[in-house]
């Protein structure tokens, strides 16, 4: 489970405008707050079909909107493992920017992810080689020092995460979306212009 993202900027053109554009930003800047606060509670009270509806609507355009659904289900609550996601929180918001007819916004955030495997009860040999394995697997990828393993066989993950916030012709709100690097479907959503421009807030 990975990650969260904002930013806005406004065009001035002359100084009688500025002081109008300047409301014009803040207002929308509280409905975005507003708007990532609310996404990130959901996240937090792992409310997923909550959580589906602050999504950049363009996904469901790749993978309709009742999959994605089923799969977090699935993910969350699986025959094998639960997961838990704990202290959601904004790191940084950044500014608003438009970039051609929408508005965007990074974000950075983290949270804790925790790994519930049904069987942990088990005090076999293997089973504790399972999950010492799965801890190794997950320390490689988020590091050492923000994964550990509990007496009760759960698996915590200290996670930090980027995010992009839409507001364009999908979006009439704010919607978000996870942002990754050389991913196909980021690639997929935006275009190379705009993920470069992205890039640039950091």
């Amino acid at each position: 489970m990975k990650n969260l993202f904002l930013a806005f900027t406004v065009l001035i053109f002359c100084a009688c405008g500025a002081s109008k554009d300047k409301k014009a930003a803040t207002a929308d800047g509280v409905s975005l707050e507003s708007r990532l606060a609310s996404f990130m509670t959901a996240n937090d009270n792992m409310n997923i079909e909550e959580m589906a509806d602050y999504l950049y609507p363009k996904l469901f355009t790749i993978a309709p909107k009742a999959d994605l659904i089923k799969s977090m289900q699935e993910t969350f609550n699986g025959d094998e493992m639960q997961v838990e996601l704990d202290d959601v929180k904004v790191d940084t918001l950044y500014p608003i920017f438009d970039f051609g007819e929408g508005s965007y916004a990074k974000v950075k955030y983290s949270m804790v992810m925790r790994m519930n495997f049904k069987n942990n009860s088990d005090s076999t040999a293997d089973n504790k080689e399972m999950l010492e394995n799965i801890k190794q697997s997950m320390a490689a990828e988020y590091g050492a020092d923000n994964v550990s393993l509990d007496e009760k066989g759960i698996i915590s993950i200290k996670e930090k995460s980027v995010m992009v916030a839409i507001k364009d012709e999908y979006a009439k709100e704010w919607s978000f979306v996870e942002l990754k690097e050389d991913d196909p479907m980021t690639e997929k959503l935006f275009t190379k212009e705009l993920l470069a421009k992205l890039a640039t807030y950091n």
